[in-house]
């Protein structure tokens, strides 16, 4: 986002042909509700995957520092 601030004309030009290019898939899809009349519980979970589980690497330490975080969050 420097771009954006410090030349946001040139963010302009280029914003443009860079989604197309790498951003966007092109690929058809066909028509659906999307998610605002059909929910997606599987991709609204609020351990979706993309970020690990604190209280997995919170057991994983040793010592006091260890025992402490697993108290903490426990």
């Amino acid at each position: 986002m420097l771009l954006l601030t410090v030349l946001p004309g040139v963010y302009d030009v280029l914003v443009g042909p860079l989604m197309r290019l790498a951003g966007l898939s092109g690929r058809p899809v066909g028509a659906h509700d999307g998610t605002v009349f059909a929910p997606n519980p599987a991709g609204e979970a609020v351990r979706g995957g993309h970020l690990p589980d604190l209280r997995q690497l919170v057991s994983r330490p040793a010592g006091a520092v260890g025992a402490a975080l697993r108290r903490r969050l426990g």
